[in-house]
């Protein structure tokens, strides 16, 4: 398999783990998140479970207590719920009273407000003819006012449209002053199952006992009119009035400075009723969003005291939310609960741009390293290649050098560039080589042609001369010219250049003058149509030399003279001593 083959399938298995990997590891990350928000919002539940145990007699309200809720946004009192937000928003939290009526309340920091839709299909207006109050369908409130005392209006109507509201004395037969109580403004308007009711009043009045009741009583008979039918807010106790569990500002204003931005924090009583939310309560995924009960399981365990921390995640309207509950306790006893609850997506939304840049910046550095490590393995594949192309034109078919050794990635400091060295110096010895063996049939037919001629030359004149002397001379230089084609095979055998022949040689002590005379003289012999001399001393001149590289050092000088030599000139060998001090 190739080089850039396996490099495709690694970078194609690399591309492929990394979303998968980068997909396992955002989930953790997110998975460790929830953890550490769960634990964030226990911790602080914990800790305003402590700050509202101060704060135990705003829990001490009983369960037939009156919710109000929260006022949002501004409300025409016209007795058309259908026209205002908020009454329409709470359509589902208006609390029954014995299939008679039904109540809703609300409240800001000036009024409080009344919904009461009532069913009565024979409905009796006040007549002036009748003197008591009480002749007529009416609705009575009763309260505490701001010095202790027990006060009492009476609202009705002689027809649809303002009600006149009167303060009247203990029978709800006679007003107290007969002028009508302009301070409180309601709205009768009737319905296909009887009428309803709208009205405010000043929130003043209720402080500091916040006591309240409304009580709805229907008179029987055109001509009677007397009562027939009181239906009340007051379930447990007729004497008693009832309570308004408005959301305490007190616990609010203690727990605000432990809340978070994007968390919403439910203080709740045993009867799971709200008593202080802080946080986003407008968003339509908040726990207790227009709500006076808490219904879900999660507070069980909590309120009942078989635990003393729990944290979940909830499904509420199609979206996970984080929940931490903590018990509120008193003396050993449990009298609420406060819940901390989280959007999941909100919890994720804050990391998501931190998560976002992670994983791009992720993605950035693994698609650099993927793109450099590709480029990388190009370039050395790239390099190799060439490294091969190069290396396969230097050297044709038949084996011999074309070009000369010159590699590109000689310079380069890597390891692809100390492979191109060894490739070069590699090259350049068998270049060598392939010279030496090139230049080895010209050196051969210099190099044994002179011994050849030699011996040559020494049969012939045995043949011709009778001298003993000449004869034994004769005979010194043909051995000495047969040793001489001696050492020319064996180096040439052994060798692989020209160096190696010389570097195979002994050396002796040898009297070059005796043998430069000696070999002038043979010479002359050997060419006797030249003028060969020799200059020097005869003898007596010793080197550490090889006498037959000696010869053939001549030879070459000699033959070099009687090619280049004019006619009838000289050919002078000389020898010089030189005493270096």
């Amino acid at each position: 398999m190739k080089l850039t083959t396996r490099l495709f399938i690694f970078s194609s298995v690399i591309l492929v783990l990394l979303p998968v990997s980068a997909y396992y590891f955002i989930g953790k990350i997110e998975k460790s998140i929830l953890q550490g928000q769960q634990e964030a919002q226990s911790m602080t539940a914990s800790a305003i479970a402590i700050v509202v145990q101060g704060y135990t007699d705003l829990f001490d309200i009983e369960e037939d207590a009156l919710y109000v809720y929260p006022k949002k946004r501004g409300l025409l009192v016209d007795g058309y719920a259908s026209k205002d937000e908020d009454w329409t928003a709470l359509k589902e939290k208006f609390s029954s009273y014995e299939d008679v009526f039904s109540l809703l309340l609300l409240d800001d920091a000036q009024y409080l407000y009344a919904y009461l839709k009532v069913k009565n299909s024979d409905i009796v207006y006040r007549h002036p003819r009748y003197i008591p109050l009480d002749s007529s369908d009416h609705v009575r409130l009763e309260y505490i006012d701001s010095n202790g005392q027990h006060q009492r209006l009476l609202m009705l109507a002689e027809g649809q449209g303002h009600v006149s509201v009167y303060e009247v004395n203990d029978n709800w037969q006679s007003w107290k002053t007969g002028q009508h109580v302009t301070a409180v403004y309601a709205v009768w308007h009737e319905t296909s199952t009887g009428y309803d009711i709208e009205f405010r009043l000043p929130a003043q009045w209720l402080e500091p006992q916040r006591l309240l009741s409304i009580s709805v009583v229907n008179v029987f008979g055109e001509n009677e009119r007397n009562p027939e039918h009181i239906v009340s807010t007051q379930l447990l106790d007729s004497e008693l009035l009832n309570p308004l569990l408005i959301r305490s500002s007190v616990i609010s204003g203690a727990i605000k400075s432990l809340s978070e931005s994007d968390s919403q924090i439910c203080v709740i009583d045993k009867y799971r009723r709200v008593r202080a939310v802080i946080g986003d309560n407008n968003s339509s995924n908040s726990l207790c969003q227009s709500t006076d009960k808490v219904n879900i399981t999660l507070v069980d365990d909590v309120l009942n005291g078989s635990a003393q921390r729990l944290h979940q995640q909830l499904i509420h309207n199609d979206e996970n939310l984080i929940i931490a509950a903590h018990p509120v306790v008193d003396a050993a006893n449990i009298i609420g609960a406060v819940l901390v609850s989280n959007s999941q997506q909100q919890v994720l939304s804050k990391q998501r741009d931190t998560l976002l840049s992670i994983m791009l910046a992720s993605l950035l550095v693994f698609l650099l390293i993927i793109i450099s490590l590709l480029l990388f393995s190009s370039r050395l594949a790239f390099r190799i290649n060439r490294l091969k192309k190069q290396t396969s034109s230097i050297i044709d078919d038949s084996g011999r050098f074309v070009n000369n050794v010159d590699l590109s990635d000689c310079k380069n400091g890597d390891e692809i560039g100390d492979l191109s060295r060894s490739f070069s110096l590699l090259l350049e010895r068998l270049n060598s080589y392939t010279c030496f063996l090139e230049t080895v049939p010209r050196m051969l037919r210099h190099e044994i042609l002179n011994p050849v001629n030699t011996i040559s030359m020494s049969l012939q004149n045995l043949n011709i001369q009778d001298d003993a002397t000449e004869s034994e001379r004769n005979i010194n230089v043909a051995s000495g010219s047969i040793k001489q084609l001696q050492l020319i095979v064996s180096s040439l055998t052994e060798a692989a250049n020209i160096d190696d022949v010389l570097a195979q040689d002994d050396t002796e002590v040898i009297d070059i003058a005796a043998l430069l005379c000696e070999y002038v003289s043979n010479s002359q012999v050997k060419h006797s149509d030249a003028k060969l001399h020799y200059y020097g001393e005869n003898n007596g001149v010793y080197v550490s030399a090889n006498d037959l590289r000696i010869v053939q050092l001549i030879d070459k000088i000699k033959d070099n003279a009687l090619d280049f030599s004019l006619p009838e000139t000289e050919i002078s060998f000389q020898l010089d001593v030189n005493q270096h001090q």
